[in-house]
């Protein structure tokens, strides 16, 4: 009788080391499906995305606006003062750092603005070179005195423009309003400077 293992050998050969497998990779056509299914899923997911950026956004310009605003309120009850009145000759608007936009609307420009800075973050609101000075700056005695800093640090709004602020307005006995403003997604203020109400798509916040 013939032995099984003798048996296996004579019908599948001597060296058989069993089944093997070969990895399939994909065809042709199963990769233009694929990339294909990819595109359309961009293509629908892109919109949607972007508008949740752009919103987010605008909330945090919101925000930022919100806080600058505060801020601002804090440092005229803490010093009794306000920022209209330290401006100085030929200056009419406080601003943070960013591109300073000039269409439609002129909200802040080299010539006419003050560092928003140098009134909440160090006490030197006519920005020369001596901080604090209690004639020029805002007083740093007595129970009315610059506090601050009021704020750590300013930021350009998220699309890195200057937050603006009319603050010429910005003084004792003026009701004209006072905004903290962004030029928003467009890049470009629509806001009138009298205004009451924002216009086209800025951000901000009345002082007053």
């Amino acid at each position: 009788m013939t032995p099984r293992s003798q048996l296996t050998n004579d019908i599948i050969g001597p060296n058989h080391e069993g089944p093997r497998f070969s990895p399939k990779g994909f065809t042709l056509i199963e990769l233009i499906v694929i990339l294909a299914v990819i595109s359309i899923l961009v293509a629908i997911l892109t919109p949607t995305v972007l508008k949740y950026i752009e919103e987010a956004q605008v909330v945090r310009a919101q925000e930022d606006t919100r806080i600058i605003q505060t801020m601002l309120n804090d440092l005229i009850k803490d010093t009794g003062q306000y920022p209209g009145n330290k401006l100085g000759v030929g200056f009419s608007f406080i601003c943070g750092p960013g591109t300073q936009p000039s269409t439609p609307v002129v909200w802040c420009t080299a010539a006419t603005a003050r560092q928003l800075s140098n009134h909440l973050i160090v006490n030197n609101p006519d920005e020369d070179a001596t901080v604090g000075e209690a004639t020029d700056d805002y007083r740093p005695t007595g129970k009315f005195r610059w506090k601050g800093p009021y704020i750590q640090g300013l930021n350009e709004d998220p699309w890195g423009n200057a937050y603006a602020i009319n603050a010429s307005t910005l003084v004792g006995g003026n009701a004209s309003p006072t905004w903290v403003i962004s030029a928003g997604p467009n890049g470009v203020f629509d806001t009138a400077l009298a205004a009451t109400v924002l216009a086209g798509d800025d951000v901000g916040v009345r002082v007053k």
